[in-house]
């Protein structure tokens, strides 16, 4: 009879542990009751990939709380002729273009989720469209949904809709580079010969200094010859800094616009190799203009004042100022600041003919051509 009972309650104790130890391990990611649909879905198209992202919220279950494990999540695509009226959630899914297993992707929000009893995790999924979809003529959209089931099979529901435009979004060719005292050109070809109506397409142009690896966007002056083969276009950069060297990318991009000039969709195409461009400044500045000379007599001596227009160059240094007589070699009399438009030359004599001339030096020492000569006759 001892015996029973010490072994009853060693049977007892054993089924404790066991059933601890069951309670411990039975935790497992559930979606929360009432909102176990995927949601916030969004598409990104660049080129031939398709990125999707969306929001899932998971929780801390047991097995016996009833709560079913979302185990799958199941990508649809549906080819459609216009963006979807609404992007609110539909009835149905449409073609099955990949799946996501949601138990592979558990272990990661274990700890998390251990915590905070319930989480929202992010999900992520690449389509690759295929290469009738991408050359498409006429418009059309890809519409993204993704449905959650679990592990009996039975859906959660569909998430929101995610449209994507399917144009062509030609190759950036023959990119390369021209300098002159306006900035960098960039001239490229494409082979754009017809694209679908509403959808206009364009070029982003990104820089990044050597030695760093974020790009900037830059905005450009542009122009597009249109040929027989395709469009040639060239993007000016007047935004750099001279001396720097710098490396660009082109990205051929895509547009669909509302009848009242809204972006509906954009896409994105392959970008261009990266070109470097070393911005070296050997452009003089503008030639000085309005050079003009006025004789005069203050307190029994004669002078002439000189006085011109300012020059815009934003990295101008200084003015220099010539003189010559009739028959004579100019020499530089003066160096001024940029700040300063006008000099008084007071060594002058009677009876003497003066021709004066300017020019114009940058940052880098690159000096303009001289203006046009200007004369002052002394009495």
């Amino acid at each position: 009879m001892l015996f029973l009972i010490k072994k009853n309650k060693l049977l007892i104790s054993i089924f404790g542990v066991a059933l601890v130890g069951n309670l411990a391990g039975s935790q497992q990611l559930a979606p929360v009751h009432g909102s176990g649909p995927a949601h916030n879905l969004q598409a990104v198209r660049k080129g031939a990939k398709v990125e999707l992202v969306w929001k899932q919220r998971l929780q801390v279950a047991d097995r016996s709380s009833g709560q079913r494990q979302p185990v799958l999540a199941r990508i649809c695509r549906t080819i459609s002729p216009a963006p979807p009226a609404t992007l609110d959630q539909s009835a149905s899914c449409g073609e099955s273009v990949g799946r996501v297993s949601l138990r592979k992707s558990r272990t990661q929000f274990a700890n998390t989720a251990y915590e905070k009893k319930d989480t929202e995790i992010t999900m992520r999924f690449t389509d690759r469209l295929p290469g009738d979809l991408q050359q498409s003529e006429s418009l059309q959209f890809s519409v993204y949904e993704v449905e959650v089931v679990d592990d009996r099979g039975r859906t959660a529901g569909v998430s929101n809709r995610a449209p994507v435009l399917l144009t062509p979004t030609p190759a950036v060719k023959g990119l390369h580079s021209q300098l002159d005292s306006r900035g960098v050109y960039l001239i490229w070809e494409d082979e754009v010969e017809s694209h679908p109506q509403g959808v206009e397409f364009d070029y982003r142009i990104a820089r990044s200094e050597k030695g760093s690896t974020r790009p900037i966007v830059v905005p450009y002056l542009r122009a597009v010859v249109h040929l027989r083969e395709g469009d040639r276009w060239t993007g000016v950069d007047t935004s750099l800094e001279w001396g720097k060297t710098y490396t660009y990318r082109v990205t051929p991009v895509a547009r669909f616009r509302s009848l009242s000039g809204e972006v509906l969709s954009e896409v994105e195409g392959e970008e261009s190799a990266p070109l470097e461009v070393t911005a070296h400044d050997v452009f003089p500045p503008a030639i000085p203009e309005r050079l003009l000379a006025l004789v005069g007599r203050a307190s029994g001596k004669q002078f002439v004042d000189l006085v011109w227009a300012p020059n815009l160059d934003k990295d101008l240094a200084e003015y220099n100022v010539y003189r010559r007589e009739a028959g004579g070699e100019m020499v530089r009399i003066h160096t001024g600041r940029p700040s300063s438009l006008s000099f008084q030359d007071t060594d002058v004599a009677s009876g003497h003919t003066y021709l004066y001339c300017l020019s114009a030096v940058d940052a880098k020492g690159n000096e303009s051509p001289k203006s046009a000569e200007v004369e002052a006759v002394v009495p």
